[in-house]
């Protein structure tokens, strides 16, 4: 194996890490701010990627990549207000077990719309014309998922960082009696809160369909390595989503290219070894469950 074909997986596991830290920023953004550990995130990713690939049929894939994410929002705020908020102050397996059982109850409901068949979702014609990044040829579908994430990640440190919305959300996760006591509306910023979480589902799944096809089962397959990417990069911690998923994807293209029959269990080896060094996750911090 030359250096061109490693740094070529090292930009795949890149390509696979970014779709893990769209999918686990939504879940972090969510469990962060309002304390709710959302198992139907996956199911939100399908839902993505099913649009997409019905937008995208029909009008193009950039009225997909326009439209999905705004339909998602929309989504997630109906969720939040018909089911989620009535979950706050409940403990934490009873959010799991409500959000469980509505991400299988949309599973089962996009197997009847659209069977059980796997949807080829192809992405533009052009960007799966490999080109010539000088460490060899790549698709250029790939190079634009990484830079779309980077883009999001930049956007979302700033809208939470710089913005009176971001200073208000950032505090209601501290004190959300003492904002209600300034006049502040906590309950509308936390439902914009799920639907930005769903938004960032969406995207997920309208750039990331084209590369994991589409089937009502793969939100449950995209689920389980996100959550694991939240949980090694500490429960809340938006910084922890980004590098823990960078190494998840590292991990499982490496695993692919050095020893393919590891790759399906590599994140849950790589998990186990980072909580047994650290319980609480890179960077997470104590009572982050309590």
């Amino acid at each position: 194996m030359d250096i061109g074909s490693l740094a070529l997986q090292l930009l795949t596991g890149l390509q696979i890490g970014a779709i893990y830290v769209l999918i686990a920023l939504g879940l972090t953004l969510i469990f962060g701010t309002l304390g709710v550990a959302n198992f139907a995130h996956g199911a939100l990713f399908v839902i993505g990627g099913y649009l997409g690939w019905l937008i995208s049929s029909t009008t193009g894939y950039w009225a997909a990549f326009i439209l999905v994410p705004l339909i998602l929002f929309g989504i997630g705020v109906i969720l939040e207000r018909g089911l989620i908020q009535f979950f706050y102050r409940r403990p934490v397996t009873d959010q799991i077990l409500v959000t469980f059982g509505l991400a299988l109850v949309i599973q089962e409901i996009l197997r009847w719309i659209f069977g059980g068949s796997t949807k080829p979702f192809p992405p533009p014609t052009w960007a799966l014309i490999p080109v010539d990044i000088g460490i060899g040829y790549y698709p250029p579908w790939r190079l634009i998922i990484v830079a779309v994430t980077i883009a999001i990640v930049v956007l979302l440190f700033l809208l939470l960082r710089y913005t009176r919305f971001g200073l208000v959300v950032r505090a209601g996760m501290h004190d959300p009696e003492m904002l209600r006591f300034l006049g502040i509306n906590v309950t509308a910023r936390f439902t914009l809160v799920f639907g930005f979480g769903a938004l960032l589902a969406g995207i997920a799944g309208v750039i990331g369909g084209p590369t994991t096809a589409i089937y009502p089962e793969v939100g449950m397959a995209m689920l389980v390595p996100s959550f694991l990417v939240v949980v090694i990069g500490g429960m809340g911690s938006l910084p922890g989503a980004i590098i823990a998923g960078i190494l998840m994807g590292e991990a499982v293209s490496l695993a692919v290219l050095l020893y393919p029959p590891i790759s399906q269990v590599i994140v849950y080896i790589v998990a186990a070894v980072i909580l047994l060094w650290r319980p609480r996750g890179l960077f997470g911090h104590k009572g982050v469950m309590g």
